[in-house]
């Protein structure tokens, strides 16, 4: 099987600087400013993708210059920039800038386009609008509240049908082939991951041999499709017993598992914690979250 070197040196965070998120409970979103992170590197970040999470930038002051896919552009105060999953991005802000920036998992079915949008929102009402959202999102985010999930879920749909909304007629830019492969490959594996489907199954539904399916992936994702399989069966069981009550054995059942022994020694093996260990580091990061 022939890999692309080039593909697979380009970085893959969770967050920026973060390569594993197996070791931190799952969250229904990230929100924070943008000079939270930015200062750490200088306000400067290098080309990278997310393969699992959308990113949202809302600047309300200041700018930079932000690359995608290769293609550099500029923005100033006011800007939206909406990067999907699987984009490859670096930002270059201008120090002192303001905004936020919204990390979304693509499992969160949300509205969104599969394009990225650099947005200059005018008008009177627009730019106060979106800062009152985002500025909402980021103190529910920071505060556990009841119903905190819930919240942050109806937030981020409010902000994607407003994304989706502005860049209804826009022309989208070039597309290629493995990265429209990819994303009918992700909607498979939201319908189908339950269902224990393999790498030739997900082939045979998308019409290509499971070779061409795990290189496209590699290309990508610096990942074979096995592996991302893989990955987002054990983020839903990292969400479950992070936010649930289910006992182990229920949540094995409900991803598909007929044998709960298996699920929790394959969880073990991906997550390097026990089911119960995972749990457990869960529920003390959860208190340690200041009180609203």
């Amino acid at each position: 099987m022939r890999h692309c070197p080039a593909a697979v040196r380009i970085p893959s965070f969770d967050l920026y600087g973060e390569t594993s998120a197996w070791q931190r409970p799952p969250d229904v979103l990230h929100c924070e400013s943008i000079a939270a992170r930015s200062r750490l590197y200088d306000w400067s970040f290098v080309a990278h993708r997310h393969d699992a999470l959308h990113q949202i930038f809302w600047v309300t002051k200041g700018g930079g210059r932000v690359t995608i896919d290769g293609s550099p552009h500029g923005f100033g105060p006011a800007t939206l920039i909406f990067i999907p999953r699987l984009t490859v991005h670096g930002f270059t802000f201008t120090p002192g800038t303001t905004g936020w920036v919204v990390t979304i998992p693509a499992s969160l079915a949300l509205p969104l386009p599969e394009t990225p949008l650099i947005l200059k929102v005018t008008g009177p009402a627009d730019p106060a609008m979106l800062s009152g959202i985002l500025a909402t999102m980021a103190d529910e985010h920071d505060h556990d509240r009841p119903g905190r999930a819930e919240m942050l879920a109806a937030q981020a749909t409010i902000l994607a049908v407003w994304i989706l909304r502005a860049s209804h007629g826009r022309e989208p830019p070039r597309d290629s082939a493995r990265r429209r492969l990819m994303r009918r490959f992700t909607r498979l594996v939201e319908e189908h991951y339950r269902d224990h489907w393999q790498v030739e199954q997900y082939a045979a539904a998308l019409a290509v041999t499971p070779t061409h399916l795990t290189r496209v992936c590699r290309m990508v994702t610096g990942k074979a499709a096995s592996t991302l399989i893989q990955d987002r069966l054990m983020l839903e069981a990292r969400r479950l017993l992070a936010h649930t009550g289910l006992r182990v054995s229920q949540i094995a059942h409900e991803l598909g598992f007929a044998d709960p022994a298996y699920f929790t020694r394959l969880f073990t093996a991906r997550v390097r914690q026990t089911p119960t260990a995972f749990r457990a580091a869960a529920a003390r990061r959860l208190q340690a979250v200041e009180p609203g």
